[in-house]
């Protein structure tokens, strides 16, 4: 009896280079999925900014440059990193990892929920938070895909957006009393999300309207 060949897992670098490298040619120092790979690393570890991005790769040099193939052998500084970001294909990048965490990490079956939170600003209000609306499996902690909305209560047209790239056949989606409308249900069940105990049926105005 032969034994069925399991397909090999994408690694991450082989998922970053799946974004698009929109600089120049000349001049590079890093490849793209080698600076992209590094932040997921170190963000997971706990790194809030690009400082701290900077300081994981030279914290860990030796092994970022081994298992990220850089030759170079010295990881890229807060400039490079600054530089790359501010051209990123922000929206390809989010895709490609939120694919690769799904294939990864969601557990068959669990939740997910689809939910708005506004990132803090700084300087007060020279810099203000951004509202995204992100969908969260619940268990495995992971963001599998989000979209910028204007700002709380006008989130429908980012839902939209984030269900439109997202698979949920066989899952449950949750959300708050927002979301409870007619066709943000509809699109959800159309995309085969599993009924929950208890469901009531979406209207389109709320009780006593």
């Amino acid at each position: 009896m032969t034994a069925t060949k399991q397909p090999r897992e994408e690694s991450l670098m082989e998922a970053m280079r799946r974004v698009p490298d929109v600089r120049q040619r000349r001049g590079r120092r890093y490849e793209l999925a080698q600076v992209l790979a590094l932040a997921v690393c170190a963000v997971a570890c706990g790194a809030r900014s690009l400082y701290a991005i900077a300081q994981f790769g030279r914290d860990h040099q030796k092994l970022v440059c081994r298992v990220l193939g850089i030759e170079r052998g010295e990881t890229p500084c807060v400039a490079t990193l600054h530089r790359v970001f501010r051209g990123l294909d922000v929206r390809a990048f989010e895709r490609v990892l939120g694919e690769w965490l799904r294939a990864r990490g969601l557990k068959e079956g669990e939740a997910i929920a689809l939910d708005g939170k506004t990132l803090r600003g700084i300087h007060g209000e020279e810099l203000p938070g951004v509202h995204l609306v992100a969908a969260f499996a619940h268990q495995s902690g992971i963001v599998l895909a989000e979209e910028a909305a204007p700002g709380k209560g006008q989130e429908l047209a980012a839902v939209e957006a984030v269900l439109a790239h997202l698979d949920v056949e066989g899952h449950v989606v949750t959300g708050d009393a927002l979301l409870a409308q007619r066709d943000v249900c509809e699109a959800i069940v159309k995309k085969g999300a599993l009924p929950t105990a208890g469901q009531r049926e979406p209207t389109d105005t709320l009780p006593g309207d």
